[in-house]
């Protein structure tokens, strides 16, 4: 026989939004069970860089910046070319501020050098981007003691336990949920409120295409983001959104035997011009250049990316770069690039440009074509793609190319969610159903774009605020 609990709400995901639901709910004095298919909590925070943003904080007027959540809301808008879901960002940023507030008076490890305006995306017009020293683990180790304070008392926590089914009645209400346990056994859970907080499915190389309209996935996120809580939602009649928004990450290399997990964020090649100024060539699985390396506008390196074969490129040099360009891999060593050259399948070199077309699956005359044109420009000072930074040819022997990937930091694609969170079904919003998070897809805050801080600052606040409405309690941002 299933066992059967009744609680007043279910979590499903113990991370960046499921964590702050969890400790506010259980702070009204809510009975709250949180489950957890991973072993431990954090979820996408073990990973993470974790970048804040919000306009109008403390921080920033003790810098003399002047900035509001009117203000962001205007550069988000404006860096997603009004693809993002204005409602929810509207609704992100008037909560940024006091989130941000929030986690600084709890203890927050803030790194000195924030806020500020970061390239690794297209960039804000104001420096609203915060981030700690730890990266996404200056968050866990806010949220951990909280919850586990709250797991003292009202909350109870189910490790390695998956989630197998919303039990819904009617088309517009939940019940509660089915999970399977470690023991394989099966626990249902009746609940006035469930709230999915699951993640995304950025970890799920077989679901990914089918979200993401065919792309494939390349990514440095965890297996266990596999979009499990996604897939339940759409059983139950939850409706799917951001499908045709996916624009991927420009780099990233694959780990060693792996088909689609990259290396950590950390050990990607340098390729953001405002860091460091491109001294290699990218070209793309034919062998052709396809943009302007030095474009300062990453979108549009991003988008042409887009438009190339499995959205892979090369990046083509030679040994007098290598020698003496600042370094393509910063966090590694001389003695860790060349095992990679001599045994990944990501790195290639050989004596002359033909033979690393052999080696990569180039054309060779295309590639070699390729190289010659983009020698001339360093000459004449005038490039095709309009690149400026020019500062030596391609010529010397041996010659290096990397593979890299159009990657993916978070699925684009995510449950269809109204402006107060309700998850939307065939006929409208679940009454009792609600997400936040990266369940609700990277696009709904960023839209075809990357905009700093527009995941985590939104699963945060939107955690807080979920978990406060369950209790009935009051979600006005100035309240939290």
């Amino acid at each position: 026989m299933t066992e059967v609990t009744t609680v007043d709400l279910v979590v499903i995901g113990a991370g960046t939004a499921g964590l702050p639901a969890a400790i506010e709910a259980a702070g009204q004095g809510l009975r709250v069970a949180v489950i957890e298919k991973a072993d431990r909590i954090g979820g996408t925070l073990w990973r993470s860089w974790a970048q804040l943003s919000a306009g109008g904080t403390s921080l920033q007027r003790g810098k003399g910046i002047l900035d509001s959540p009117d203000l962001h809301f205007d550069d988000v808008m404006r860096i997603s070319k009004n693809t993002a879901d204005p409602t929810l960002v509207r609704l992100a940023v008037d909560h940024a501020p006091a989130t941000l507030e929030w986690l600084m008076a709890s203890g927050f490890d803030m790194d000195p050098d924030a806020p500020a305006v970061l390239h690794f995306h297209e960039p804000y017009l104001l420096p609203r981007t915060y981030w700690g020293r730890k990266a996404g683990e200056s968050v866990l180790e806010v949220l951990a003691p909280a919850f586990e304070k709250a797991c003292a008392g009202s909350v109870t926590l189910e490790l390695g336990t998956e989630l197998v089914t919303l039990r819904t009645s009617g088309v517009d209400q939940v019940e509660g949920v089915t999970v399977r346990r470690p023991d394989g056994t099966f626990h249902d859970i009746d609940a006035r409120v469930v709230i999915l907080t699951s993640g995304g499915y950025a970890g799920n190389p077989e679901l990914f295409p089918q979200f993401t309209g065919g792309s494939p996935l390349a990514g440095p996120a965890s297996p266990g983001a596999d979009g499990s809580g996604i897939v339940a939602a759409v059983a139950a009649g939850a409706r799917v959104r951001g499908q045709e928004r996916f624009l991927p990450t420009y780099g990233g290399v694959l780990k060693s035997g792996s088909r689609w997990e990259t290396v950590h964020l950390n050990d990607y090649p340098a390729l953001t011009p405002q860091s460091r100024q491109p001294w290699e060539i990218h070209v793309n699985a034919r062998g052709e250049r396809f943009v302007a390396e030095d474009a300062p506008s990453v979108d549009d390196r991003e988008n042409a990316l887009l438009d190339q074969p499995d959205l892979k490129f090369w990046v083509v040099y030679d040994a007098a770069i290598r020698r003496e360009a600042p370094a393509l891999f910063p966090t590694w060593s001389e003695q860790a690039l060349d095992r990679a050259f001599a045994g990944h399948s990501s790195f290639a070199t050989a004596g002359d440009l033909r033979a690393l077309a052999d080696a990569t699956g180039m054309d060779p005359g295309l590639l070699s074509r390729t190289v010659a044109a983009y020698n001339s420009a360093v000459v004449s000072g005038e490039d095709a793609f309009g690149r400026t930074h020019l500062p030596a040819p391609i010529a010397e022997a041996p010659f290096y190319a990397v593979l890299n990937h159009g990657s993916t930091l978070k699925s684009p694609a995510g449950l269809a969610v109204d402006g107060q969170l309700r998850v939307l079904g065939p006929e409208g919003p679940f009454n009792n159903l609600w997400a936040a998070g990266e369940v609700i897809g990277g696009s709904s805050l960023s839209g075809k774009s990357f905009v700093s801080g527009m995941s985590v600052t939104p699963a945060l606040s939107f955690g807080r605020l979920l978990g406060r409405r369950a209790a009935g309690a009051d979600t006005d941002p100035g309240s939290m």
